[in-house]
């Protein structure tokens, strides 16, 4: 199997989107079939993922040009897990709290108890409309 050439895998999705702007081919059908090439490669990026680390360290350098492209090996984002330190447990569930709060504020008006003040909701910013699609695991 012959693998395109970069500059080839962008003209290819323009002529699709053309052809969908244009009224040959229907926005939905081609909307689906997107989304199941892009759950087929996330999945054949993660099998690969191991060999493709293996076959870098071959070029002895953490950073080299491969084709067009450049090529850095490194750690991916370090994350920290607080779920056992009793402290910042606490502050999140506070803050958890303390939003929930607030956000009921939006319905209707809130006094708090202990300042006599009314509770200031949040400012609400409404999301753009967007097409969930679910594929059926076949």
């Amino acid at each position: 199997m012959e693998i395109s050439k970069q500059n080839e895998i962008p003209r290819a999705v323009d002529s699709l989107v053309s052809k969908v702007l244009s009224g040959d081919l229907n926005p939905l059908e081609v909307y689906i079939t997107i989304k199941k090439i892009e759950e087929a490669l996330k999945q054949a990026k993660n099998h690969l993922q191991d060999l493709t680390i293996d076959e870098a360290t071959k070029y002895g350098q953490k950073s080299f040009t491969y084709a067009d492209t450049e090529i850095t090996i490194k750690n991916s984002a370090t994350r920290y897990d607080y779920s056992e330190i009793p402290e910042i447990v606490a502050k999140e569930l506070e803050l958890k709290a303390l939003k929930d709060k607030h956000k009921s504020a939006i319905k209707h008006s809130i006094v708090d108890t202990d300042t006599g003040e009314l509770v200031q909701p949040p400012i609400v910013k409404g999301g753009r409309e967007i097409l969930s699609v679910k594929l059926k695991k076949s």
